[in-house]
């Protein structure tokens, strides 16, 4: 029977990223992502928004890639999450809004999220992204997100 066919969401990442048996195929990509987006997965609703962020396969759409990544950072997708509050903060497709950038960074931290962590410590140290300055909260996420980076760099 050969191997169970891999789901919309596995099948569009290797689209994505091209392997040795087949070259990347950003359209396809895009197709399998935007099927399994309006179904609801919310995993190929932030590589939909993604693409639309980046203009792959797409022309950019800051305004459709804000739609996609809230809907799946509502979801629970900290990657999505993290995405989100990068274009609170720049205003971009979104209207600029520090505190919305900063409550999807703090739920996308406490899914320990490495670079949501990170950006969180940065804002306590520097009092920045509407966060309070707090140098020992800092402090702390700096080391949780330095050893989740780690982590992360090992398993990847």
């Amino acid at each position: 029977a050969g191997p169970a066919p891999a789901s919309p969401v596995e099948e569009g990442r290797q689209c994505l990223r091209g392997s040795e048996q087949a070259p990347a195929n950003l359209p396809r990509a895009f197709q399998l992502f935007s099927g399994a987006a309006q179904k609801g997965d919310p995993l190929a609703a932030y590589y939909l928004g993604m693409m639309y962020q980046n203009g792959m396969a797409v022309a950019r759409d800051m305004k459709t890639a804000a739609h996609w990544l809230q809907f799946a950072a509502s979801r629970q997708t900290p990657a999505a999450m993290y995405a989100l509050a990068k274009l609170y903060l720049a205003g971009d497709g979104v209207k600029r809004d520090e505190l919305a950038a900063r409550r999807w960074i703090e739920k996308a931290a406490d899914l320990e999220y490495p670079e949501a962590v990170m950006a969180m410590a940065i804002g306590l140290r520097d009092g920045s992204m509407g966060f309070e300055r707090n140098e020992a909260l800092a402090e702390t996420q700096l080391r949780f997100a330095n050893r989740a980076l780690k982590l992360a760099g090992t398993s990847r």
